[in-house]
């Protein structure tokens, strides 16, 4: 988390008062990509800046701060399997983490590697926090119709705070 996001997760405050959209169940490269693609285009027709961050939440909770990010570099990494594979942070449980600075939502993912030398055998997580104001948008409930079997809802607030491994 960023100090900002950490103090509205503690407040209930936008995105954390909202819905988060995440996987149930282990996903493999393939299906990140393509949940992660159909996000994407979704949200960059809305919010054209974001910010980044390598969230450590459910590693040890650091609180790191974010950086201006283009959707370029977020395009760029979900080309291929093997290129979203390499923009992993690396470290067991740390995702790469967007917002806009609105806080309307947070998407985050994690690919953690079992064996570096066969990138197929990644486990990959996903998930994608929405403000309750900004539901108007309906990104959640576009995710949850087109991976069906792939992504469940939760209170966002719980979940983040069921989730903390600091």
């Amino acid at each position: 988390m960023t100090p900002k996001l950490q103090i509205r997760l503690d407040s209930l405050m936008p995105p954390f008062d909202g819905a988060c959209v995440h996987n149930d169940d282990e996903l493999n490269l393939g299906q990140l990509r393509e949940i992660l693609t159909a996000a994407i285009i979704e949200l960059s027709k809305k919010y054209p800046t974001i910010d980044s961050f390598h969230d450590w939440h459910e590693h040890d909770g650091f609180i790191v701060d974010s950086k201006s990010e283009s959707w370029n570099t977020l395009r760029l990494a979900i080309q291929t399997d093997r290129t979203l594979f390499n923009s992993r942070h690396g470290d067991f449980a740390v995702r790469i983490a967007v917002c806009p600075t609105s806080y309307d939502w947070l998407l985050r993912y994690n690919i953690d590697e079992d064996d570096e030398s066969d990138y197929n055998s990644a486990t990959c997580d996903f998930d994608l926090t929405v403000a309750k104001h900004a539901k108007k948008s309906d990104i959640a409930g576009y995710l949850l119709s087109n991976f069906p079997n792939l992504l469940v809802e939760h209170d966002s607030h719980s979940w983040f705070k069921s989730n903390y491994g600091g």
